[in-house]
């Protein structure tokens, strides 16, 4: 062994010593992957048991296909589950757009035991423009819980068309 090569294995030795023993280091659980529910079809799983007027890959002359929907007071887009844990999801994410009108206010909800938690979170469209919108599960209720299903909702008003697309809990 060279003498460079001695040293370099000595102080590598010596610093291994003096630093006390080698454990394993605990690492945090890897965050799961985004969950998509849907991004131009619906995610495998998913289903659409919406009672509001609402269409899946709609062709609005883009490479976008969002869901579009129009509703009366108190309909739904209703996008439903078999029944799953939000463990290791903190927030619900969309891209949505208020249409030519805009000003519509849709509450978001899950549904815990088939039933929506409420008040749910409220937001407001904006017309003719794509926001993302990221809505904490805890303002859902929905932070390690079992869900079956995500609403949004028209509130006590007509609602004109709006479109939603990418939708996924991360």
């Amino acid at each position: 062994m060279s003498n460079m090569n001695r040293r370099l294995f000595t102080a590598a030795f010596a610093a291994m010593a003096f630093a006390g023993p080698v454990f394993a280091q605990e690492t945090a659980p890897a965050a799961p992957q985004p969950m998509v529910i849907y991004d131009d079809v619906l995610a495998p799983g998913w289903n659409n048991w919406s009672w509001a007027k609402t269409t899946l890959s709609t062709d609005i002359g883009s490479d976008v296909k969002p869901i579009s929907m129009q509703s009366e007071p108190w309909q739904a887009l209703f996008l439903q589950h078999a029944p799953f844990s939000t463990a290791g999801y903190t927030k619900l994410t969309f891209y949505v757009n208020g249409g030519p009108t805009g000003g519509q206010t849709i509450s978001v909800k899950a549904l815990i035991g088939d039933k929506p938690v409420d008040p749910g979170y409220t937001i407001r469209l904006n017309a003719n423009t794509w926001n993302v919108v990221e809505v904490p599960l805890a303002d859902l209720g929905a932070v390690n819980q079992t869900i079956s299903g995500l609403w949004w909702q028209a509130q006590g008003q007509p609602v004109s068309t709006w479109y939603i697309t990418v939708i996924q809990l991360e």
